[in-house]
């Protein structure tokens, strides 16, 4: 692998590990604007979110095509590219590939970690709603987790798929 293509490498993974960061920072972003509500900023979040992930997309495809005289595209890895860096180059981007690895990694905690706060109000809401609406048919309790004991009935409410 040539010098030229090895720099390019290096300079697009840079690249993505600043875009992974943005990406991670949107996900803490979001948890604030659940808790607070901020339907507004959700949206604006969300978009950004998507620009994100689509300039993530096409620094694959930038690093796919740099490296495609030298790896067969079905079985990119990032892995496959580092084996073919000559030795003296490796330990850069073995950095940068954990770098990268540690950020998806929290990417997907953070994720999670929203999905379940969404999931977490949307059944309270619905708790709520039947307690109104006089359709709990269960005396509601708090169980040893400090937590509403869930009657099992049909949900009211549910997050988009």
């Amino acid at each position: 692998m040539d010098d030229y293509v090895i720099q390019s490498l290096e300079n697009l993974l840079c690249q993505k590990i600043m875009l992974y960061d943005d990406l991670l920072n949107c996900f803490y972003s979001e948890r604030e604007s659940l808790k607070n509500m901020d339907i507004d900023e959700l949206w604006i979040i969300s978009k950004k979110k998507e620009e994100i992930c689509s300039n993530i997309k096409s620094i694959r495809s930038e690093i796919i095509s740099s490296a495609e005289l030298y790896i067969n595209q079905e079985f990119f890895s990032l892995d496959n590219i580092i084996d073919l860096i000559p030795k003296e180059n490796r330990a850069g981007f073995h950095k940068l590939n954990l770098t990268v690895t540690r950020l998806k990694r929290e990417i997907d905690v953070s994720r999670k970690e929203n999905m379940i706060f969404v999931n977490d109000s949307l059944r309270f809401l619905d708790e709520i709603i039947s307690i109104i609406t006089g359709e709990s048919n269960a005396r509601m309790m708090y169980n040893d987790k400090c937590r509403l004991s869930q009657s099992r009935k049909a949900m009211l409410l549910s997050k988009e798929a």
